[in-house]
C-alpha cells in the first residue's frame, strides 16, 4: 500500500459509516461586531440502539466523532436583551464550522479584514482517536496504535488533506473553509500532539501558531499562508537570552500511531514537547509576542515570556521572563492570553489533559484559574519578571470553588441597560470558555428558574468585577455551546474564544506602572478610562436553621453573596402563617427569626442593601432575591 493510500485509509473507511456526511456549508459567516467565535468538541454519533451490536462490542466501541458536529461556532452575544443576571443566555449561532472540514480545533484567531477571516488550529485537546479496518471494511475503534491505524474521521481535517499540524481558514465573506497552512519543522509534519493556540499580528499581517510537539512558534503571512522565516525556539533562543541551559528539540521523541506504544488513553505517549519548551498561549502586545511555557510540568507553575517582533515581522533575540504563575492550586497550563487597553495581562488556564475512550472527560479534575496581572511599580518588592507576582482572580462558574475555565479568554464590548451591545464601551466585557457554569446544588432553587444547571460554553462578565465583587459570578451571561444539558461527566469540552471588536481608541498601554488597575503618578502611559457604570444587582443566598436557646425560637442563618456594597438585609415571608420577626439584619450571615407551624414551608423575600445608603434618606439600591425555607419539625427549647 502506498504512503498516500495509507494516509487516506481512515477517510475511506469512515465513508462507509457516513456516506452522506459531506453537506453544504452555510453561505456566509455573518460575524457581527461583538460576536464570539468559539471552539469546542464536535460531539459523537452513537450506534442505533435498536440494532444488535457485534459480539464483544460495547456501545462506546461503536461511537464515533460526529463529522457534522460543530468544531467551531459563531455565537451572537451582541444582543442578550437583558442585563447580566446569571441566567442562561440562549444566544443565536448563525454559523458552524464542521468537524468533517477541520477536525477538532482549539486555537482561534481573527484577522483585521472588513469581514474578518477566521483561523482555526488543529488540536489534541479533545483526545486523539484511532481507527483501523474492521469486519467488512468498516472502521473499528482502536485504543492502541499499530499497523493500519489511522485517525478517526472528524479528528483532523482529512477531507481537506489536513493533519495534526494544520491551520484552517474560514473566509469571512463566503464562509468557505480551506486549509490555510501546515505547521512543519524542516518539512516534517506534526505526528499527533497538534497545535496550541493562535495569535494575529496586525502590524505585520501574520498569524502566529504554537506547536505542542516541537515547542516552536511559527509565523505565516495571512496573504498566502507562506512561512517567511524560521520559527522561534524558546528552548534555545528564549532560554539562551536568560542564560539558562538550552533545551533543543529532540526528534527522537516522535510518536508513531503505527506502533503499539502509542496509547489513545495515555497522553504521555502522544509526543508532547517537554514542559520547559512546551509553548501554548500566545498574544501580541506593544511590539512583542507574549507566550506561555513550562506547560504540563508536574510541580512547577507555567511561565509567561515575551520576545520582540522586528520590523519585518521576524522574531527577535531579546526574550525575557515576564511572570511566574503560581503552581497553586495546581500547575495548570496557560492556554490563552489577552491584554487590555489599560495594560492588564489576563491569563486563562486549562486543567491537565485527559484521554477518555467514552469522550466524556478531556481534562482531569482541577481548579484552573482566570487571572489578571498588572505591571510592577517602584514600591513592589523584588520578584522574577516584570509583573506583580500576586494576580487578581475572576470567579468562573457556580460549581465548586468557582474555578471552571476551559482555557479561552477574550475582551468584548459592554452592554446597555436594555441588554443591547454598546460599541462605545470598549473592553467592557470579559468572556471565557468554561464548564459547569450554573451547577451548584446549594443554589439549585435559585438557579433553576434561570435555566439548566449543566451549562458548558461561555461566561461573560464585567472585566473589573473580581472574585470579591462577583462570587459566585451571578453578574454574568452564560451561553451553552451545544444545548446539551444532561452530561454531568463532561469536562474540558470547550476550547478557545475570540470576539470581533475594533481596537480601542487611543494608544495601547505598554510597560508602564499600574497598581490595581489604576496608573501611578510615575507612569507615562495613557490615563485609565472613566469608571464603568454601576453593575446590575444580582444576589444569591443560602442558609440553615439554628435554634436560639435564649428565646426558644428557630433562627434562619442566611449567607448572601452579591455586590460588595451589601451589608444588611430585610426579610418578609410570602406564605402565612410563617412570619419573619424584626429586621433589618446585619450580614454576614444574617440571623433571621422565623416563626410558624413545625414542618411548614415558605418563600422568604430578601432585600440586601447598604445600611449607610438607606440611612441617608435618599433612594438606595436593593438587591432582591427569594429563598425557600422549611421550619424544622422538632421543638426549639429555652435553656434555663
Amino acid at each position: 500500500m502506498s504512503k498516500i493510500a495509507a494516509r487516506l485509509l481512515p477517510l475511506l473507511l469512515f465513508c462507509h459509516l457516513f456516506p452522506n456526511s459531506v453537506g453544504a456549508q452555510q453561505s456566509t459567516p455573518g460575524l457581527n461586531l461583538g460576536d464570539a467565535v468559539v471552539t469546542g468538541f464536535a460531539g459523537t454519533i452513537a450506534p442505533d440502539p435498536g440494532k444488535p451490536r457485534p459480539a464483544n462490542k460495547s456501545a462506546i466501541d461503536l461511537t464515533f466523532i460526529n463529522p457534522d458536529g460543530p468544531a467551531a461556532r459563531i455565537v451572537g452575544v451582541n444582543r442578550p436583551g437583558y442585563v447580566w443576571d446569571g441566567r442562561l443566555f440562549k444566544a443565536p449561532r448563525p454559523f458552524d464550522v464542521f468537524a468533517k472540514d477541520t477536525g477538532q480545533v482549539f486555537g482561534v484567531a481573527l484577522d483585521d479584514q472588513p469581514a474578518p477571516n477566521i483561523y482555526l488550529a488543529a488540536t489534541s485537546a479533545f483526545g486523539l482517536n484511532l481507527v483501523g479496518r474492521g469486519a467488512g471494511g468498516s472502521p473499528e475503534r482502536r485504543k492502541a496504535g499499530g499497523p493500519g491505524a489511522g485517525w478517526m474521521k472528524g479528528q483532523f481535517g482529512l477531507d481537506l488533506q489536513g493533519d495534526p499540524g494544520s491551520i484552517y481558514k474560514v473566509d469571512g465573506t463566503t464562509g468557505v473553509v480551506s486549509l490555510f497552512a501546515k505547521v512543519m519543522l524542516d518539512s516534517v509534519p506534526n505526528p499527533g500532539p497538534a497545535l496550541g493556540n493562535l495569535a494575529y499580528d496586525a502590524a505585520h499581517k501574520q498569524l502566529l501558531a504554537s506547536d505542542l510537539y516541537t515547542g516552536m512558534i511559527h509565523r505565516f503571512a495571512v496573504a498566502d499562508g507562506g512561512e517567511p522565516g524560521a520559527p522561534y525556539d524558546h528552548g534555545v533562543t528564549g532560554r539562551g537570552a536568560a542564560k539558562l541551559p538550552p533545551l533543543p528539540f529532540n526528534p527522537a521523541n516522535r510518536p508513531n500511531i503505527a506502533n503499539n506504544k502509542f496509547n489513545a488513553e495515555n497522553p504521555d505517549s502522544w509526543g508532547f514537547a517537554p514542559p520547559e519548551r512546551r509553548v501554548w498561549g500566545l498574544a501580541v502586545q506593544a511590539g512583542r509576542l507574549f507566550y506561555s511555557v513550562r506547560n504540563g510540568a508536574a510541580a512547577e507553575g507555567p511561565q509567561i515570556w515575551s520576545v520582540g517582533i522586528a520590523r519585518d515581522g521576524s522574531f527577535g533575540t531579546d526574550a525575557r521572563l515576564e511572570v511566574e504563575v503560581s503552581a497553586q492550586p495546581g500547575p495548570y497550563p496557560v492556554s490563552d492570553i489577552a491584554f487590555s487597553q489599560r495594560g492588564a495581562m489576563i491569563l486563562a488556564q486549562r486543567a491537565p489533559i485527559a484521554a477518555s475512550y467514552d469522550y466524556s472527560a478531556f481534562t482531569r479534575p482541577g481548579e484552573p484559574r482566570l487571572l489578571r496581572y498588572w505591571l510592577k511599580d517602584a514600591n513592589d518588592p523584588p520578584s522574577p519578571g516584570l509583573w506583580k507576582p500576586m494576580p487578581e482572580e475572576y470567579a468562573v462558574g457556580f460549581a465548586g470553588t468557582y474555578r471552571n475555565t476551559n482555557g479561552g479568554v477574550a475582551l468584548g464590548y459592554g452592554y446597555r441597560q436594555d441588554g443591547t451591545l454598546d460599541a462605545a464601551s470598549c473592553e467592557a466585557s470579559l468572556w471565557t470558555t468554561a464548564q459547569n457554569l450554573r451547577n451548584n446544588p446549594a443554589l439549585r432553587s435559585q438557579l433553576e428558574p434561570g435555566g439548566p444547571l449543566l451549562v458548558n460554553g461561555l461566561q461573560g462578565s464585567p472585566p473589573d468585577m473580581m472574585r470579591g465583587a462577583n462570587e459566585p459570578p451571578a453578574i454574568s451571561y452564560f451561553v451553552d455551546y451545544d444545548d446539551k444539558f444532561d452530561d454531568a461527566r463532561a469536562s474540558g469540552h470547550i476550547g478557545s474564544v475570540r470576539i470581533r471588536a475594533q481596537p480601542c481608541a487611543g494608544s495601547v498601554a505598554g510597560n508602564t506602572p499600574y497598581v490595581s488597575g489604576q496608573q501611578t503618578s510615575g507612569g507615562g502611559g495613557p490615563p485609565p478610562p472613566p469608571p464603568p457604570p454601576p453593575p446590575p444587582k444580582a444576589c444569591f443566598g443560602t442558609g440553615a436553621f439554628e435554634c436560639d436557646p435564649r428565646t426558644g425560637q428557630w433562627v434562619y442563618k442566611l449567607a448572601v453573596t452579591g455586590p460588595g456594597w451589601i451589608n444588611t438585609v430585610t426579610a418578609v415571608s410570602l406564605a402565612p402563617p410563617v412570619t419573619v420577626t424584626g429586621g433589618p439584619f446585619t450580614l454576614n450571615p444574617a440571623s433571621i427569626p422565623v416563626s410558624g407551624p413545625p414542618g411548614s414551608t415558605a418563600v422568604i423575600e430578601v432585600c440586601a442593601f447598604d445600611a449607610a445608603a438607606a440611612a441617608s434618606g435618599k433612594p438606595y439600591d436593593c438587591c432582591r432575591f427569594k429563598v425557600t425555607v422549611t421550619i424544622p419539625r422538632q421543638a426549639c427549647g429555652i435553656r434555663r
